[in-house]
């Protein structure tokens, strides 16, 4: 729900710098015209919404590039600004885990992430059960897979053009927006508003990312609590399609009613939108994935020790998530900020910067300013290590035997290991021969002498 909340304040926070609206009244109407659509349609409607909303989508981004690309003079131009401004840090190898982007923090952290996204989470689980067999559920995974790298690759670019036309007067430091999470709103009012009609399209593709992934997330919780939680323990051993279908109805409403109101908690956090959706993401995605590793990979972790594991992980990620929210980080533990400037505001203005606050340099702060990318790593090694170790304790005398079909092992993963493994198995048993024929040829030899 605190995940939904965040989705639903960003595109509101920009639908209100754009048009000027009252920023609970967007999230108001946003959330109201989701929750009734998703309450009455189902998933069915969620699928459908999701395709149309996700070409709209696609098509405000791509139209913010191509006009913001003409705004700036050209690619060589953006490209230019970009670099000399040194916003392209490839270079940056360091393992210090409270630099924000490093190519150790992206590569590991986005694949970790990717793997929760597409093999643990209710909201693409239910997608994969609406089609007819595991092959098309593969199908579907592969499409949302490569949309998105087009869709971060296009993110991307957006970011470079909006640091091209802003890097001499950044609109935070000049109090022309009051959060960073404006800035690509701004950008496109004042890029698209020389032209009729595309600030609306623009609007129209924010709102559809934010229905998007509101419309999927209600759905999945109100089925999850159905499923998993009133028919296990309810009394009645079957339940009528009419009962299930008012309670999923009404389980929407409450749960819609629920994120407009944590949509109020969101607001008073100080972070940025993005680095809060991966704060949330990572805390809570982070236990359920090593749960999902553990019973694929490892027989021994039985029932007991992977609940004590999946909770001491989420209290830890819970912990985490509110340090890093709540705590001061000194200056030389911000991550990610990197200078701007002002000199090229009109009309010139003075900024000062705030000043350095001194902290205390203990464990907790050094803990709580790990950068957002790496939660959901260190909360996924650390439900694999507590199960491990839980399951010689709590599992030693449990004698289920684990189906082996429903194992992993590293040749499923890697085939190529198989062959290799038995060519490897032929070449040992022809040296084996080789060997022995000329040990046999050595004692013939020597018994002739």
């Amino acid at each position: 729900v605190l995940y939904m909340a965040v989705i639903i304040y960003g595109p509101s926070l920009a639908l209100s710098q754009v048009t000027g609206l009252n920023i609970w009244i967007a999230v108001g109407v946003c959330g109201l015209v989701c929750t009734i659509y998703t309450s009455f349609g189902g998933i069915k409607a969620v699928i459908w919404t999701d395709v149309l909303q996700s070409l709209v989508m696609f098509i405000g981004l791509i139209l913010s590039i191509i006009f913001g690309v003409i705004d700036a003079g050209g690619l060589s131009i953006v490209f230019e600004k970009v670099k000399n401004g040194n916003r392209l840090q490839f270079s940056v190898v360091t393992l210090d885990p409270s630099i924000r982007y490093t190519i150790w923090s992206i590569l590991i952290g986005t694949t970790f992430s990717s793997t929760a996204q597409y093999a643990c989470i209710q909201t693409e689980a239910q997608r994969y059960m609406c089609v007819k067999n595991t092959k098309s559920a593969q199908k579907v995974v592969w499409v949302h897979y490569g949309l998105n790298v087009f869709m971060q690759m296009i993110f991307l670019c957006a970011g470079c053009l909006i640091y091209a036309k802003y890097n001499q007067c950044d609109p935070l430091r000049a109090k022309s927006i009051s959060r960073a999470d404006q800035l690509y709103p701004l950008f496109v009012s004042e890029t698209l508003g020389k032209y009729p009609g595309l600030t609306g399209i623009f609007i129209a593709s924010v709102l559809s990312a934010t229905l998007s992934t509101y419309s999927s997330g209600v759905n999945s919780i109100a089925t999850v609590i159905i499923e998993d939680i009133y028919k296990r323990l309810s009394s009645k051993r079957s339940m009528s399609n009419e009962h299930q279908l008012i309670l999923s109805k009404f389980l929407s409403a409450v749960i819609g009613c629920l994120t407009v109101f944590m949509t109020f908690v969101v607001s008073f956090m100080k972070s940025n939108i993005i680095t809060i959706i991966l704060q949330i993401f990572g805390a809570f995605a982070a236990p359920i994935l090593g749960l999902y590793l553990l019973g694929l990979f490892t027989s021994r972790v039985k029932n007991q020790s992977a609940i004590v594991a999946f909770f001491i992980c989420l209290i830890f990620q819970i912990v985490m998530l509110f340090g890093s929210i709540l705590t001061l980080k000194p200056a030389s533990k911000q991550g990610g900020r990197l200078d701007t400037s002002v000199i090229e505001c009109i009309p010139s203005i003075n900024v000062t910067r705030s000043q350095i606050i001194p902290t205390s340099s203990n464990i907790f702060v050094s803990l709580f300013s790990i950068s957002p990318l790496w939660f959901i790593f260190n909360g996924t090694i650390l439900t694999i290590i507590v199960g491990m170790i839980f399951s010689f304790i709590l599992d030693s005398k449990d004698s289920k035997i684990i189906d082996p079909l429903l194992l992993v092992s590293r040749y499923d993963i890697f085939p190529c290991l198989s062959s290799s493994t038995k060519v490897n198995n032929i070449l040992l048993s022809f040296l084996n021969q080789f060997l022995l024929s000329i040990l046999f040829l050595e004692y013939c030899q020597t018994n002739s002498n």
